[in-house]
């Protein structure tokens, strides 16, 4: 039995052809690739939360640090987007453009 898809087999088999000093390969050997895999795979609540705050740090960038304007952008109202830039420590004002008279 297979726990995973075909192409997360695939890879693994091809990784092992690549790097095995043997002409056989084991199931075992398979299993513990793909166990090391899955490791370094970010829980799904760390990965939204990464998403959320690249997606928070872009708006940002495209309106130049106005929060009003970023959060329309988002389609949230400007004190629900103040919340998710305090959850994911995001600060505005990096992302202001610098006044020319400075």
């Amino acid at each position: 039995e297979w726990p995973g898809n075909v192409r997360q087999l695939l890879n693994a088999v091809e990784q092992h052809v690549a790097l095995s000093p043997s002409a056989v390969i084991t199931a075992q050997q398979v299993r513990q690739s793909l166990g090391e895999q899955a490791a370094h795979l970010p829980s799904i609540a760390e990965a939204r939360a990464a998403f959320t705050r690249d997606y928070l740090i872009r708006l940002l960038k495209i309106s130049e640090g106005n929060v009003s304007e970023a959060a329309r952008l988002a389609q949230r109202n400007r004190s629900e987007f103040y919340k998710l830039l305090a959850r994911h420590e995001v600060d505005p004002a990096a992302f202001k453009s610098a006044d020319p008279g400075d």
